[in-house]
């Protein structure tokens, strides 16, 4: 079950209800066409008033995200309804931009984990480590194994306190999600588990922990190159495209 938002960020009640409804859609979990919870259930599960639901409910219209259909409920909308949807879709082909998402995804996590290791909270620190032992539970599925990686990428973004960075991550996991998942699925393919991709996640947590931004860095790029080596993998036939990929990128 979803566990509702904790009041660490320093942000409105409002803004903590747009990003947990954001994260649902997001990861998703409420995928496109599908009715999210009553104004009621949403603010009996995180504790605010349905007021500030009502409100939450508006700004995400506004972005695009979902849709209120009088008498019947709010709907997730899908990428194509709309030009102002956030977050952004990409498709199988849509290749330059999977280059530049892995560039950017890796950019963005190495200055979260930089905040993280300044800012992390004993909890948080707690709540990374339960994540990667889910990890661990779903070593050779990757169903789960993606949905945990999703909580921990998340978890580790809202441990840097920062809620630009915060709302990036959340913005780049839709479309980094298929190119994840392929990515996972390749991996099982080749080595039979996750293992590799969990000892990462360990090491980032045990960074984060005893504060060495060197390791945690290290561990990012790690996973980072992962999704490199994949897109090299897949553009074998694409020179053109591939040429825009560092290929001096190796796992550590």
């Amino acid at each position: 079950m979803s566990q509702p938002p904790r009041p660490l960020r320093r942000v409105s009640a409002v803004d903590e209800i747009v990003e947990y409804m954001t994260r649902r859609i997001v990861s998703g979990e409420w995928p496109p066409g599908e009715v999210t919870p009553s104004l009621r259930t949403l603010a009996k599960q995180t504790g605010v008033s349905a007021l500030t639901v009502r409100e939450a409910i508006r700004t995400l219209q506004e972005r695009g995200l979902v849709e209120t259909r009088h008498g019947v409920g709010t709907f997730v909308r899908s990428p194509e309804e709309g030009e102002r949807t956030v977050p952004w879709m990409l498709g199988a082909g849509d290749v330059h931009d999977y280059v530049d998402l892995v560039e950017a995804r890796e950019v963005i996590e190495t200055a979260i984990v930089r905040l993280a290791i300044a800012r992390r909270t004993p909890d948080q620190v707690r709540q990374l480590r339960t994540i990667v032992e889910r990890m661990r539970e779903s070593r050779t599925e990757t169903a789960p194994f993606l949905e945990a990686d999703t909580d921990f990428h998340i978890t580790l973004a809202e441990a840097a306190h920062n809620g630009v960075l915060l709302r990036s991550m959340l913005a780049i996991r839709g479309p980094a999600r298929r190119l994840m998942a392929a990515r996972n699925l390749e991996h099982l393919r080749t080595h039979g588990d996750l293992d590799v991709p969990i000892a990462d996640h360990a090491a980032i947590v045990d960074a984060v922990e005893r504060q060495e931004e060197g390791a945690s860095v290290e561990a990012i790029s790690r996973i980072a190159q992962r999704g490199v080596r994949l897109l090299h993998t897949l553009l074998e036939d694409r020179p053109d495209v591939a040429a825009d990929v560092d290929p001096g990128c190796s796992e550590h």
